[in-house]
């Protein structure tokens, strides 16, 4: 299975990968969530907030 990056549009190869799951961009890194397993659907994951310790 190929994905795409929505950030720098470049195309890589992802395999066993499950919606949720968050994998890195090889070409610049930035971060994506799985939207949908088949087909690939890739977008940009959500930053995680610092707490506060709520």
């Amino acid at each position: 299975m190929t994905g795409t990056c929505p950030e720098c549009a470049a195309e890589f190869e992802l395999s066993g990968v499950e919606q949720g799951e968050i994998v890195p961009c090889p070409e610049c890194g930035v971060e994506l969530e799985v939207l949908n397993a088949n087909p690939v659907q890739l977008g940009l994951a959500p930053e995680e907030g610092e707490d506060w310790g709520e």
